[in-house]
Parts: structure tokens; sequence; C-alpha cells
């Protein structure tokens, strides 16, 4: 199946860029820092502007945090090296041209990784916007890489009776399944509380998908936690985590991880990367003393 195909079986998450601070950007998408002894990039995949009808707020809600009715965000894929492996988390929309292009390709250049040197793709989800990436001209995009996901992730959207659950979604499945047969022996799966790579554990966030899944990073001391797809707008889901973006294949477990992992954040002072934050798509999570959440994106100084 050639590389357009797939491109058809997915929505690509989009939004705008806030900032990329000069003092740590390797280029205009691209942002690097350090977690221990690791090395972490953020790579926008591609930017744009998420239309707010798809939450489930009120129309008189979505207008007091996004008046505009839309709202900025991102796809992001992040890239690290710690323990002689070259780790990629996600790997973004894969769309080849148009204004939804993937720049992976642009920014891994700019960081001098070839793709060849990809050792593991650690996937979150997945939405067609998190696996797109993997594939190229219809061929593997990483052909040295084990690909891994969740063992629940994994068997929801390779089983041929699941899209009886979600027929709207067929085209997913298929994507799904027939990125998971490229990769064959390549793909592997994880257990949540397992380490899937040196100095990174995979936590259980279900509820955006069957088997999401987060990633904790630690390293000298230091920690990241990539969350995935908990926010898919942060102007309005900070303060109001109790809404949910139609993506959300289970919306009750959906909501109650989203807070669960605001708060777990805000209590450890634990930074995070969010998959669709506005790049640099890094910060951290405080407690509104009037409800909810705020999140505070790292700046060149921190």
């Amino acid at each position: 199946m050639r590389y357009s195909i797939f491109c058809l079986f997915f929505v690509v998450m989009l939004i705008t860029s806030f900032f990329c601070s000069a003092a740590w950007a390797a280029g205009d998408n691209v942002a690097e820092f350090k977690v221990g002894k690791a090395s972490v990039w953020a790579i926008a995949d591609s930017t744009g502007e998420r239309d707010m009808s798809v939450f489930s707020a009120t129309p008189e809600v979505i207008s007091q945090y996004a008046p505009s009715g839309k709202c900025p965000s991102a796809t992001m894929v992040f890239l690290v090296i710690t323990g002689g492996e070259t780790i990629l988390i996600d790997a973004g929309n894969g769309t080849p041209s148009g204004d939804r292009a993937s720049r992976l390709g642009e920014g891994l250049k700019h960081i001098g990784v070839a793709p060849e040197e990809i050792t593991k793709v650690l996937i979150t989800h997945m939405h067609g916007d998190h696996i797109g990436g993997l594939v190229r001209d219809g061929e593997k995009a990483f052909p040295s890489a084990r690909v891994l996901s969740s063992r629940i992730e994994y068997d929801f959207w390779t089983d041929e009776k699941s899209p009886e659950l979600f027929p709207n979604r067929k085209a997913g499945f298929e994507m799904a399944r027939s990125i998971m047969e490229l990769y064959g022996a390549a793909t592997g799966t994880f257990e949540f509380d397992s380490e899937v790579a040196p100095g990174i554990t995979a936590i259980d966030a279900r509820g955006h998908t069957p088997g999401n899944t987060l990633f904790l990073l630690e390293s000298e001391g230091e920690k990241l936690l990539f969350w995935s797809d908990l926010v898919h707008a942060a102007a309005l889901q900070f303060p109001r985590p109790e809404y949910n973006a139609s993506y959300d294949m289970d919306p009750d477990e959906s909501a109650a991880a989203r807070i669960r992992f605001m708060e777990k954040a805000a209590v450890e002072n634990l930074p995070i990367a969010g998959v669709h934050l506005p790049f640099p798509a890094v910060g951290t999570v405080e407690k509104n003393p009037e409800g909810g959440y705020l999140y505070k994106t790292m700046h060149n100084d921190q």
C-alpha cells in the first residue's frame, strides 16, 4: 500500500506555535533540553489551530476560554537519546505535503539524526497523527527501529472485531493494522508499569484510547512526563479538565485520567510534555486557586 493511501486514514490534529526561544531551540520547529543525562528534543510535526466545536463544553464555556472559537495547539514528536538508544515517542502524522505536511524529517535532519539511527519508536496510542509518520512512500520510515505499544492498545487496534464497536473509525483501524503488518516482527508490546527503554517507564492512562500510554523519563533525579493526548486544547482543558474532545474514545475515563495526571504534575512539580500542547509543548502544571489548573510553558531562562 502506497503512503499516499495511508494519509487518507486519519485526522490530523493541528495548531499554532507560541514561541521558540533561541537560547535552546535548534530551529523553528525544534527545541532541545536536558533531563539529567538524557537529551530530549521537542519536534513540531505540524502546527495550526483547533476548532473548539469538537469539545463537550457548551458554546458559552468555549467562548469564555477561546472567544474566537479556535485554540492554538500542535502535533508534537519527542526524540530522546538515553542509555545508548535513540528513541522517538510517537511518529507524527506523516502527511507528505500541503499545510498539514509533516516536518518530522526536517526536524530530525536539523538535529543530525538519520531515520536509520532510530532504535525504538514508543507509541502512546494508535491514532493516525501518532503513527502515520511510521510510513514513508509505502516503506518503513525507521527501518532499524522496534515499534512498541501497550499490549492493550495493540490488541484493540489489530483485532478484526474492534471496528464493530467504533464503526465511524474504520479507516483508523485499517491504517493501524496496515502499519503494524508493515513493521511485522519489529513490532512489540509492553505492560503498564514496565521499563520500555533505559529510564523510561510506561504508565496506564487509558481513556483517550483503550491502551493510551504515558511515558515517564527519569535520569539523574530529574523527570519528564510525556503525557500523550491528555490535553487537546490547553486554553480550555487546563482550567476545565472535565471537558473532553470528540477524539476521546471513553469520555469518562479520559476526563478522570486528565484530572489525575494534572494533579500529579502539580503536586509533584513534575514537568510534562504534551503532543497537542503549543510548541515547544513542554512545561509545568500548577493548581489554580480559582479552580482547575494552570499551564506554564518552559522558557529559555528555566
